[in-house]
Order: C-alpha cells, then sequence, then structure tokens
C-alpha cells in the first residue's frame, strides 16, 4: 500500500516540474498554468497572476479562462479574439436558455416548434464556438 505521504510527494513533484510549462494542471480548488490561476467565483471564474497576485479578468466560462491563462502564460497576445469569443458563446448560452424556458412556459405548439428550431441553432453555434475556442487552449 502506498503512503499518503509518498502520494503528496510525487504530486509535488509533478506539480514542480509543471511550473515552467504551460500545461494546465489543477491544484487544490484551481487551475494553475505557469504563474497564472483560474479560481471559480460567485460571478465566474476568475484569471490571476499570482506573481503580482493581481485578478486579470473575470469570465462566464471556466474554458474561457483557461484559454485567457494559457494564452498570457505563453505570452501571446490574443486577449481581444478570446473576450470576443466569449461573448459569442454567452449570447448562445443565453439564448438556449431563454429558448428552454420559453418551451417549457408555451401552451401554443406552433410557438413551442419554433423555439425548439432556435433552440437547436443556438446549441450548434455554442457548439461551433466552443471549436474555436479549443484552438486557443490545445494549440
Amino acid at each position: 500500500m502506498i503512503s499518503n505521504n509518498l502520494l503528496t510527494d510525487l504530486e509535488d513533484i509533478v506539480n514542480e516540474g509543471l511550473k515552467d510549462s504551460s500545461i494546465p494542471y489543477a491544484k487544490g480548488n484551481s487551475i494553475r498554468i505557469k504563474q497564472y490561476v483560474v479560481r471559480e467565483s460567485k460571478v465566474g471564474f476568475l484569471v490571476y497572476d499570482s506573481s503580482t497576485n493581481k485578478q486579470i479578468h473575470r469570465t462566464q466560462f471556466k474554458s474561457v479562462a483557461v484559454a485567457i491563462a494559457k494564452n498570457l502564460a505563453e505570452k501571446k497576445n490574443r486577449l481581444d479574439k478570446i473576450l470576443d469569443i466569449e461573448s459569442n458563446l454567452a449570447k448562445h448560452y443565453n439564448d438556449a436558455v431563454f429558448y428552454k424556458n420559453m418551451i417549457r412556459k408555451s401552451k401554443c405548439e406552433q410557438a413551442k416548434q419554433s423555439r425548439e428550431t432556435r433552440l437547436e441553432i443556438s446549441l450548434v453555434e455554442a457548439q461551433r464556438i466552443r471549436d474555436k475556442l479549443d484552438q486557443y487552449i490545445y494549440a
């Protein structure tokens, strides 16, 4: 049986090696990429620079926060593009929530079908946008 101290020591060794790479890793309740930290809060996901101990950005989605942290860690200037992707993703997410609610509350069958079509369009667009965001995370 492996002792807890040995597992903790092994985890510390692996995490220490990851500090110099731009590979995201979880430590406690946060995600770290070099000196950048992503944490969940009541208002969304926060990106911090641990070297200055300052908040850099707040996002609605974890994947956007990870993309921001990764691109800052790699010193790539893509923040405007990522924030544009976030606003488009938020629009389609909010549309999907709205359409789901309207489908549930609507009594008219024709209105339900129309909103189901719009819901499907929003979900497809949100997935397309997520795929575009993945390019910033995994590239």
